[in-house]
């Protein structure tokens, strides 16, 4: 028996082969929940939901109208929803100088206007309390070139998480953040093809190594679980190996 056993999980962000929201659906799975998957395409979640015995709704998370229909078609399949955990977001780079109000709205609208919008809809649905996380990153706790619209609104959520924990504590919901450093999944494979970059990367963290997605799924565990994480409320918890203590590597843009 796990601990999340008769407990149920919405996940958002799960379509890849190797990423944190699979990764985090599989292991709250493992403990014993209930998991929807969700993401843009319905279809790459087909495989991961019949892996986990879960449910697959299609949901895109710029869409309010969606983000509703993902909640409820949580309650209807299991009747209730305890943790709910964000791990959609999408990469934007370019000097503060390069940027136009265009380029910066995609970002916003994922990483913090979708954000605050789960939070809105799955706590309108955990009326026996609960926990909602939402991973963010270490570029929202020290900053890098180029990245102003990304860790800009990174930062962003990871301050709305504290609103929140205050606004739903009479019904007993939870809001974290995990702030993520550079970890290898299908959309930074890019950046470990290229052995300088990792080195960077490794000689500014004390811990000595990468992370991986298993790394974030048993911190998303941790917060999403009761058991584990009750008394822990508005927190950004660091999952970068002690790099947040230093800097980002400095690359030429």
């Amino acid at each position: 028996m796990g601990t999340l056993d008769g407990k149920t999980a919405v996940v958002l962000g799960a379509s890849g082969q190797s990423n944190f929201g699979t990764a985090i659906a599989k292991r709250l799975a493992a403990e014993g929940a209930n998991v929807v998957v969700a993401a843009r395409r319905k279809e790459p979640l087909a495989e991961l939901a019949k892996e986990i015995n879960g449910l697959a709704v299609a949901c895109d998370l710029t869409d309010e109208a969606q983000l509703e229909n993902l909640f409820s078609s949580a309650m209807e399949k299991y009747g209730r929803v305890d943790m709910a955990v964000n791990s959609a977001g999408v990469h934007a780079a370019g000097t503060i100088a390069e940027l136009t109000a265009d380029m910066i709205r995609p970002t916003l609208e994922v990483s913090f206007i979708g954000a605050l919008l789960f939070f809105k809809h799955a706590a309108a649905v955990m009326d026996k309390g609960g926990s909602v996380v939402t991973v963010s990153s270490l570029t929202a706790r020290i900053p890098g070139p180029g990245l102003a619209a990304y860790s800009g609104a990174r930062a962003g959520i990871d301050y709305a998480i504290k609103v929140a924990a205050v606004e739903y504590q009479e019904k007993k919901i939870r809001f974290n953040s995990i702030a993520a450093g550079m970890i290898q999944t299908d959309m930074t494979d890019m950046f470990f093809a290229m052995p300088s970059v990792v080195q960077a990367h490794l000689d500014e963290t004390p811990c000595g190594r990468m992370g991986t997605v298993d790394d974030m799924a048993e911190a998303a565990l941790y917060l999403a679980d009761d058991s584990r994480s009750g008394y822990i409320n508005g927190q950004v918890l660091d999952l970068s190996g002690g790099q947040q203590m230093g800097h980002l590597p400095r690359f030429d843009l």
